[in-house]
């Protein structure tokens, strides 16, 4: 089921039973990570993984770090997994300063 695109435009989420995509591109500042985390906040109780595809993503601030880190920790206790595929050089070096690298899926 596609879910459509946020107020950005280049946000897209797409559930697909117990998983949602969420494509990101363009620039996770704080803002947007908190018009993302309202949205992860408010799924459904049914989604267990969520993959985020970075496709397109330049830079990704602290606030946007914390928006992975809950998904991180909701899909562990739910017995699922988050991933993060198609990652940039620029946003896996910040993953790299932060020690985000070690604790998140990387694809």
């Amino acid at each position: 089921m596609f879910m459509g695109t946020d107020g950005f435009d280049d946000t897209k989420w797409e559930i697909n039973g117990e998983s949602i995509d969420i494509g990101v591109s363009g620039k996770l500042d704080t803002m947007r990570a908190m018009e993302l985390d309202e949205r992860l906040s408010s799924l459904s109780g049914d989604i267990v993984n969520i993959t985020f595809d970075f496709d397109g993503l330049e830079y990704i601030a602290s606030a946007g770090l914390r928006v992975l880190y809950w998904a991180q920790e909701y899909t562990e206790e739910k017995g699922g997994r988050m991933t993060v595929r198609n990652v940039s050089e620029a946003v896996n070096d910040i993953f790299e300063m932060t020690g985000f690298k070690d604790m998140i899926n990387i694809e």
